[in-house]
């Protein structure tokens, strides 16, 4: 049976903008087994890299998580907490060489588990996470962006293109 990994934003929730929490508009995929969504802005915030407090906070990013589990009936995900741009920042520098070392961090909740990466591996277009969350099972990804497709790709799995937003 093949597995449903979903991307977060423009694809079960629409884009980030703060207290927006809403489902995407537009046709969305089925139930998902797993949610996949690069939260790169998170380090971003804490880099203090200029323009970042655009992006949500991690409490912020982790209930953004949790909401489209429960829209998408996800019970598992994974959190990319990476961004090249933090790397301009001694702080984020070491950030991305802790995630190198350390992948995933279980972060259990009541629906189930999401797993925080700081790993620069763990971010789309890159194929880990994919792999990570299919584990070795066939798999189809729903995304809305050319990262999404580009990391399907590398991953061996399906592709379907969300228009969401």
């Amino acid at each position: 049976m093949t597995m449903t990994i979903s991307d977060l934003d423009g694809v079960i929730l629409s884009r980030w903008f703060p207290g927006n929490y809403d489902p995407c508009p537009g046709p969305r995929p089925g139930p998902a087994d797993a949610v996949l969504t690069n939260q790169g802005g998170v380090p971003l915030r804490w880099c203090k890299i200029p323009g970042a407090d655009k992006y949500p906070t991690l409490r912020q990013a982790l209930h953004r998580v949790r909401v489209g589990m429960g829209i998408s009936g996800a019970r598992r995900a994974l959190v990319a907490l990476y961004h090249p741009k933090q790397e301009q920042r001694p702080l984020g520098r070491a950030l991305a060489r802790f995630g190198k070392a350390i992948p995933v961090i279980p972060f259990p909740i009541p629906e189930g588990i999401i797993f925080l990466s700081f790993s620069p591996n763990a971010r789309k277009p890159s194929p880990w996470g994919l792999q990570f969350l299919a584990r070795g099972r066939p798999a189809t990804f729903y995304g809305d962006e050319d990262s999404d497709r580009l990391a399907a790709e590398a991953a061996g799995m399906g592709f379907v293109l969300v228009q969401g937003e």
